[in-house]
């Protein structure tokens, strides 16, 4: 097709687009609703970069706490004017006191598009040695991925309700010509009709497509700077996001192809985005916690109490026993709390507390075998829906993706063994259980924080080259019916 006919249809699309106020509200509309989202992402982006930036300002206080006190007491010749078990020289005193420190995953900036799992998975913990404590996050345990219809943010007007207004940029394309009349005239024109309607809906994509990324470029710079323009994530999100748009207006062609009226054109394709959007991913959901459903919370807590109960029962009242009626602790006789009472509690938590791990992990297994096995169905399922693509793509992109989150928690649970590796020979051993100072304060643990956006375990780019081949398939049906239409 020559240029000049590209040049002539063009000006005919925008003028049809603008005589029908189409061009105006849906521009308005596109605007109205990006910033809006663009708005909730970055404004929880803030909000979670804030909280780590106040743990932050806390581990300080609390490192600079704790030197203090340890310099008054070295001061005083080693003694402690206060309760015994605030005694800063204490390993195990420490360990529980000023010990505990956080684990912190930093939001990726991209995360502004894509809320995803940050609302629900906890992005920090206060690690003690004998728990992972995720202190707001209480509730029963989901595996919220599934839960499609989350937050109103970018990911979710892309996925959900910008295909609406792609089916009324572009459901009547061809209809509306046998409606008015100019169905005889294009009929009779020297160019080809299938060649002027693809020409049509690609000047509608590249106009839709185009306004877009001209709308949310700027508005992600002015929110979380520029950084994030020069990262492979942001690449493939335009790529992604501009294939999804394909997509739809694709089948909007294949569609107005069949010479239907606008209302069932517009009846079918909304029909379409439906059953790949809504209907699709809820059967999926259900069938997927029908075939591996996740233990309840209480399960959990259960299974681990169990545990720990039978260890006590056999193996552990030989610690026990050797510990309480050891002369040097004195534990159960004393009737004052002495240093060797700090130490016996000091070797009981030590004994002990591998055998609580070991049972919280048989626990914690449980829940998150399930939730992969939910997992890899989705990943195995994703392609029967564009939706479901996109959201599994974009949360991973964005670095909010269930997968990222548990590699998360999978680090915290590293710096646990750390620190308990750290704390362990202090607190259990005689000559150093009363011997902890501000150098051992220095060399406490610390969690390296650090941003989770690999998405190298999802295949993107064998879904993208999958759907980029579903696109030109439908083009191509589209074109060859239109073809069959002239005559």
């Amino acid at each position: 097709m020559k240029v000049s006919v590209i040049r002539i249809l063009l000006k005919h699309e925008l003028r049809i687009l603008s005589r029908n106020k189409v061009l105006l509200s849906l521009s308005t509309l596109i605007i109205f609703i990006l910033l809006s989202a663009l708005w909730i992402g970055s404004s929880m982006l803030r909000k979670q970069e804030q909280t780590i930036s106040k743990i932050q300002s806390s581990e300080r206080e609390m490192l600079d706490s704790l030197k203090t006190r340890i310099r008054r007491v070295e001061a005083n010749h080693m003694v402690y004017p206060g309760f015994i078990w605030d005694d800063p020289t204490f390993a195990y005193n420490t360990a529980r006191n000023e010990g505990p420190n956080y684990a912190i995953k930093r939001p990726f900036p991209l995360q502004a598009l894509n809320v995803g799992q940050s609302d629900v998975q906890p992005f920090y913990y206060k690690v003690y040695l004998n728990k992972k404590q995720y202190l707001t996050f209480e509730s029963e345990i989901e595996n919220s991925f599934l839960q499609f219809i989350g937050n109103f943010d970018f990911a979710f007007v892309v996925i959900y309700l910008f295909p609406l207004l792609i089916i009324v940029f572009s459901y009547n394309v061809l209809s509306s010509e046998k409606e008015q009349g100019t169905w005889v005239l294009l009929k009779t024109s020297n160019q080809s009709l299938a060649q002027m309607m693809i020409c049509r809906i690609v000047i509608r994509y590249i106009l839709f497509t185009g306004f877009f990324w001209l709308l949310v470029t700027p508005v992600l710079i002015a929110s979380i700077g520029s950084n994030f323009l020069f990262s492979a994530n942001w690449q493939w999100i335009v790529a992604g996001v501009s294939l999804y748009f394909a997509f739809w207006f694709a089948l909007a062609l294949l569609v107005n192809s069949f010479s239907l009226t606008s209302n069932v054109n517009a009846m079918v394709l909304i029909f379409i985005w439906l059953f790949t959007g809504i209907i699709i991913p809820n059967l999926l959901q259900i069938g997927l916690n029908k075939i591996y459903p996740i233990p309840s919370r209480i399960d959990m807590l259960t299974a681990e109490r169990d545990a720990i109960n039978k260890y006590f029962e056999k193996d552990g009242q030989e610690l026990t026993k050797s510990v309480f009626s050891s002369p040097r602790t004195m534990i159960r006789q004393a009737s004052i709390v002495t240093p060797g009472m700090v130490y016996g509690y000091g070797v009981i938590v030590y004994k002990s507390q591998e055998i609580k791990d070991q049972a919280a992990a048989v626990a914690e297994e449980k829940l998150y075998a399930q939730i992969r096995k939910q997992q890899e169905g989705i990943r195995r399922f994703q392609l029967l829906s564009p939706a479901l693509m996109m959201q599994e793509e974009l949360a991973a992109l964005t670095g909010s993706h269930w997968y990222q989150f548990n590699q998360f928690s999978n680090d915290a649970a590293t710096f646990r063994k750390k620190s308990q590796q750290f704390y362990y020979p202090k607190m259990a051993s005689e000559s150093t259980y009363r011997s902890f100072t501000l150098k051992d304060a220095d060399a406490i643990p610390r969690f390296q924080p650090r941003v989770y956006a690999d998405f190298s375990w999802i295949n993107i780019r064998q879904n993208f080259c999958i759907y980029l081949g579903i696109i030109v398939f439908l083009s191509f049906i589209g074109y060859r019916r239109l073809l069959e239409a002239k005559k």
